[in-house]
């Protein structure tokens, strides 16, 4: 069955209200340290483990990424979070393997087309169709997939023993 991003998820607008926490920025690789180490953090947006976070400046370079690093976390306001509200019908593992498709990137740059500095916010990602398999496809393909990156880890280590 098709879906539309925003029938599934839902934007996180949670404000930090402090205590420590850590802090992260976001890239194409992934969740990242941040850039700036002494910003305002009073701003900051809070993030919890399987939100996705993204950078809406920079989404044709697929900017996002799904939290599985921190329990809670805080970002720069300048993200947009969202997370699965739709937990039965869409595993947060299975979304991210779709938003870090080039179909989603190609997207994400057309929606953001036409203006000086190209924006695509989560407005704009929520129309994004998305075709849902079963759970348990999810599930296998999802596997199938942890099993392929943990074997280019692997040898990408291995590559780098024999560089050296």
């Amino acid at each position: 069955m098709i879906y539309k991003l925003g029938d599934l998820t839902e934007q996180r607008r949670e404000k930090y209200s402090g205590g420590e926490l850590p802090i992260c920025g976001v890239s194409k690789d992934g969740i990242i340290p941040p850039k700036q180490q002494e910003a305002d953090i009073s701003i900051y947006n809070v993030l919890y483990h399987n939100d996705f976070i993204f950078n809406p400046a920079r989404m044709e370079l697929n900017s996002i990424a799904l939290n599985d690093n921190y329990d809670k976390a805080i970002c720069s306001s300048l993200y947009e979070i969202f997370y699965v509200k739709e937990s039965s019908l869409v595993l947060p593992d299975y979304l991210q393997m779709i938003v870090k498709t080039d179909n989603f990137r190609r997207f994400c740059a057309f929606v953001g087309s036409g203006s000086v500095r190209e924006y695509c916010r989560y407005a704009n990602i929520a129309e994004y169709p998305i075709d849902l398999p079963s759970m348990e496809r999810q599930k296998e393909l999802v596997r199938y997939s942890r099993i392929i990156d943990d074997r280019i880890k692997l040898k990408q280590k291995i590559n780098d023993n024999l560089a050296v």
